[in-house]
């Protein structure tokens, strides 16, 4: 007789059930991108080489080659002009934004009274700020201090300043406490991270006889390096891709311009996002450069500490 082969069951263990679950969970998220964020990335990629005209029958395309890109280089003044403010814009709100939030988070992560309330007060605004209600504010002139421009010293400062300097200047006026009112998240991001620094390493450095302010430079800001890093690429994102910005309100215009149409607001989209790629990697470069110092600095502080508690021991 023959022997019958013995066949062994498949059981499914904790692990591949677990690794199963969490593919099912990100599939969905995969093919959401796919269907709704790569394709139209890909399609209006493609059209922005072709002059597009949508008609009753559907949309017509007539290929241009580059000759989209030229023209938003060379021929249209407002785009490039508005794609410099939006740099120098970046360039001058970013730190005051992260200075701003890394304040707050280090007051509100104090024993003081009234934290939950504080904590709720700065991050309202992400909630209820939508582009409506934030255009509003700015037609009301809540969002600029009431009497600056006035001034003669703004009003000469302006005017000294070259044209896209004075520019980003007076925005900046007329804007600088919406720019404040755009810390919520980032106050909650840093106030987390202070939250699990090690309280032992502040009191081995009081101790010492480090200062407070010694404290910060030492302890506090090399161990928010990459909490600083995130916060950085979210608010040039989240002011990027706010439906106020100029060059947004730029390329809708483009969209449904009869001169412009479809093709060319997707070349400026394009350039629009290789500058944005762009400023991130610059800011990103520019703190790493800075960051690789705090980190050896941190690392030589945390041997001293070490060789202090080995000694008191």
């Amino acid at each position: 007789m023959k022997e019958k082969k013995k066949t062994k069951k498949f059981r499914m263990t904790n692990r591949i059930r677990e690794n199963i679950y969490g593919w099912m969970f990100v599939a969905l998220w995969v093919i959401g991108f796919l269907v709704f964020t790569l394709y139209p990335l890909i399609r209006t990629f493609v059209l922005s080489f072709f002059q597009v005209t949508i008609t009753s029958d559907g949309i017509r395309t007539i290929p241009l080659g580059l000759a989209n890109y030229k023209n938003a280089f060379l021929s249209d003044v407002e785009f490039v002009d508005a794609l410099l403010t939006y740099v120098g814009e970046l360039i001058v709100q970013v730190p005051i934004i992260i200075v701003f939030s890394l304040v707050i988070a280090m007051i509100v992560n104090m024993n003081l009274k009234g934290k939950g309330l504080m904590r709720t007060v700065f991050f309202l605004p992400v909630i209820i700020v939508s582009g409506p209600v934030m255009q509003e504010l700015i037609d009301s002139g809540a969002t600029t201090i009431q009497g600056v421009e006035d001034m003669r010293i703004m009003q000469e400062l302006i005017m000294v300043l070259p044209g896209v300097l004075g520019t980003i200047f007076s925005n900046l006026i007329d804007s600088f406490i919406m720019i404040l009112w755009f810390c919520g998240v980032q106050i909650l991001i840093f106030l987390s991270a202070l939250q699990k620094i090690d309280r032992p390493v502040y009191e081995a450095a009081y101790i010492d006889g480090a200062s407070k302010w010694e404290s910060f430079w030492k302890i506090t800001l090399p161990n928010l390096r990459p909490i600083v890093i995130i916060n950085i690429v979210y608010t040039i994102v989240f002011i990027s891709t706010f439906a106020l910005n100029d060059v947004i309100v730029l390329i809708q215009e483009y969209t449904f311009s009869v001169n412009q149409g479809l093709g060319y607001a997707s070349a400026t989209a394009f350039i629009y996002f290789v500058v944005l790629v762009l400023v991130l990697a610059l800011f990103v470069k520019i703190y790493g450069l800075r960051s690789e110092a705090d980190k050896r600095l941190a690392k030589r502080e945390k041997r001293r500490l070490k060789a202090i508690r080995r000694k008191n021991r």
